[in-house]
Formats: structure tokens, sequence, C-alpha cells
């Protein structure tokens, strides 16, 4: 059993924030960005289980909650998945414009213009570095947050879970009904922003190459922020159950915003929406009729033996490998994409605004160029090479000229074969 002095408020506030700003620092020291696997903190979770001897009321509890994070984690590929192949609309303009109406210019672009500093080799200091672990760390702070609650006030436990089925669920939906371009996107892609550098890519692709690849399956998933939803409903429940206690977290919190912001990833409006949706999700999620209260571990125990009580765990287990199944095939269309990597092509989308506008960006070398490759990506080389050759004639230095006529020679030459 988990010793009783663990039981109080301090000590299980002290055990997981102490763990989470201890792994913050050591990466800090060392100079090592991975990126935070969930699967490492859904181990940390069933060895804390297993070591307090709750392994019943682990699988009770956390068993099918994990196997929707898995689902939902596939769905955010297989949504843009569908984006592409469906030729969904995607938007990179209207979240730009709220954003410059809101603050008169683009804070990413403002931020990196004050403080980003590389050095002459391409070094960045300590804040991008730091800046960095908190991104990564997102993916698991919040199962963090949920071993506290489950440990220290474990009745409030259906609340951070249904808390974060709302989130996820309304975040999911946002992605599918109103893709949006980020920031990043925006600058290197379309030529719409000043140039941003999106520096936690860049560190974390130090130590893993391409493993940005593997968390942007959904690239156009930034409206609303779930990078700033997670920690801000994480800050909610904190505050319900613990007040100020929980301030190392807030920090934590206002630092990931920081990040996001300031690496590209999102723009201020993306974050207001994010904080908006966690918000929502929170008074919803304490508005839902509480269920029967948890069954004690030692009650657990004999109710298990009983048929019913097997009957309610078989019945548990079967949903929740059901889960985990349908995220396992999604998952596995996921990666037969990514193989693939057309579907994963950042030109494929089709952004509407540039669509309905084309009058208006006939002179952008980055948006013709957009078109060239999109309807290249869609085997339309005649099209995708008319768009090729108005880019030659927009190039504004030797190497995007020498791009635009690799790309021309290689629509010809794919249309001379074809006859």
């Amino acid at each position: 059993m988990i010793p009783s002095s663990w039981s109080s408020d301090k000590r299980a506030i002290a055990l997981v924030l102490t763990a989470l700003a201890t792994l913050v620092v050591f990466l800090v020291l060392i100079q090592r960005f991975p990126f935070f696997s969930k699967i490492l903190m859904v181990a940390l979770i069933l060895l804390v289980g297993v070591f307090l001897k709750k392994t019943k009321l682990l699988f009770r509890d956390w068993f099918v909650f994990l196997a929707f994070l898995y689902l939902f984690d596939s769905l955010r590929g297989i949504i843009y998945t569908l984006t592409c192949r469906l030729q969904l609309p995607a938007y990179a303009l209207y979240v730009l414009n709220i954003e410059k109406a809101l603050f008169g210019g683009v804070p990413s672009v403002t931020l990196q213009k004050l403080l980003l500093r590389p050095d002459s080799l391409g070094n960045f200091t300590w804040l991008e570095k730091t800046l960095t672990v908190c991104y990564g760390s997102h993916f698991v702070a919040f199962l963090f947050v949920g071993l506290l609650i489950w440990l220290s006030r474990p009745k409030e436990f259906s609340l951070y879970k249904s808390s974060f089925y709302l989130l996820i669920f309304l975040g999911e939906l946002a992605y599918a009904f109103v893709p949006t371009v980020p920031p990043w996107m925006a600058s290197s892609q379309f030529g719409l922003i000043p140039p941003l550098t999106r520096f936690n890519a860049v560190l974390f692709n130090l130590v893993i190459p391409d493993i940005t690849s593997g968390f942007d399956m959904n690239p156009i998933a930034a409206m609303p922020s779930l990078h700033s939803g997670f920690p801000i409903l994480c800050s909610l429940l904190l505050w319900r159950l613990y007040r100020w206690k929980g301030a190392p977290f807030y920090l934590y919190t206002l630092s990931v915003l920081f990040a996001i912001v300031y690496s590209g990833d999102h723009y201020v409006t993306d974050v207001l929406a994010g904080l908006a949706l966690a918000i929502a999700c929170y008074l919803l999620a304490v508005k839902i009729p509480k269920r029967r209260p948890p069954v004690p571990e030692d009650e657990l125990k004999s109710d298990a033996e009983t048929p019913f009580g097997r009957a309610v765990m078989r019945r548990r287990l079967l949903f929740g490998l059901g889960i985990f199944f349908v995220g396992i095939v999604l998952g596995g269309i996921n990666k037969a994409q990514f193989v693939l990597l057309r579907a994963y092509d950042l030109n494929v989308p089709k952004y509407v605004d540039f669509f309905r506008n084309q009058e208006r960006y006939r002179d952008s070398y980055p948006v013709q160029t957009y078109f060239g490759n999109h309807f290249l990506a869609r085997n339309d080389r005649r099209t995708a090479l008319r768009y090729f050759e108005r880019s030659l004639e927009l190039a504004r230095n030797p190497l995007e000229k020498k791009e635009a006529q690799m790309r021309i020679s290689f629509c010809l030459k794919g249309l001379d074969q074809n006859n």
C-alpha cells in the first residue's frame, strides 16, 4: 500500500512535480532534447501501480483512458490524410488576419527579432534549449498531473478524465473542420510573414533525425492549440484541488505558452482559442453528474472475485482492447501514408485562401510554387508546369531560379514520357 505520508497533498505534489522538474533540469544541463514519448510516462504509471500494489485500481481507472489517448493520437494523422485525399478546405489567412488585428503584427516574428540570437555556427542559447524541453514535455506533463490526482485525490480522477475526453474530442473536431496553417508554415511555405526559425524542430533533430516528421503527422492541426489547452486544463484542475500548492506547474504552463509562440508553432490567437476551449471543457466536466464514488481497493479485491465483478472487468478489458485495436489500425494507415510521404507533403492540402484569390497571389513566388507542387503531387503535370513557369519569372534569387527550372524539367520529362 502507499505510505500514509505520501497521501497528503504536499507530499503528492512534491512527488510528481519534483520528478518533472528534475527531468527538465537534467535535460537542460546535459543539453539533450529528445522527444518525450507518452509510452515512457505510461510505463511509469504502470510501475507506480505495481510498486504500490494497486494494479486492479490501475486497470480500472487508467486502461480505457490510455486506450483513448492512443486512439486520439492516431486520429490526428487520419484527419490530415483525409483532408489531403478528399481535398477538404484548409486555411491560412483568417488566423493571420486576426493576429494582425489584435497585435498589429505577428508576435512570433516580433519575439524572434528581439530574442533569437544564435551564434555564428547556428547554435541556440540556453533560452531556446530550455523552451524546447518545455515544449517536448507537453506530451507527458498532463499524465504526470493525472498520476498526481490519482495518487492523492482518487475521487477527482474521473473529473480529470472527463475534462480531457472533452478537450481532445472537441480539439480533434476543430482540426477536422478548420485545418489551419501555423506561423512557421505561413512563413516558410507561403511567405506570408517574415522568416521564422523553428528552433525546437532543429534541436529535436540534432538528437533524433527526422523526429519532427513523427509528431507533425498533422502539421495543420493548429487551431485551437491543444499544446496550450493541455497544460491550461491541468492548471485549472490543480487550482481546484490544490490552489497555490500547484504554483510550479502554473509557471511551467506559462513557459509552454511562451515557447509555442516564440518558436512559431502557434499564433497567440491559437493559444487564446486553446485557453477558451480548456476553460469550457473544465466547466462542462464539473457539471457532469458524478457517478458513484470509486470502490475502495480492499472492496475492489473482493468484488473482483464475484461473477459480476469479473464480468465488469472483462467488459472493461474488451472495450479498452477494442479501442487500442482501432488505434493500431489507424496508426498503421498513418504509417503507410508517412512512408509514401505524399499524403504528408505540405503542398497536398487545398489551401482555399489561395485558390479563391489566385489573382491576388499571382506575383508571389512561394504561392505560385505551392500551386505547382500541389498539382504535381496530384499528378497533374500540365497544370503544374504552368505555375512553375510563372514561378520562374518571379524567382528572386539564383537558388529559386534553379529550383523552378528543375521542376519545369521534371514536368516536361513526365509529359514527354506520357506522349
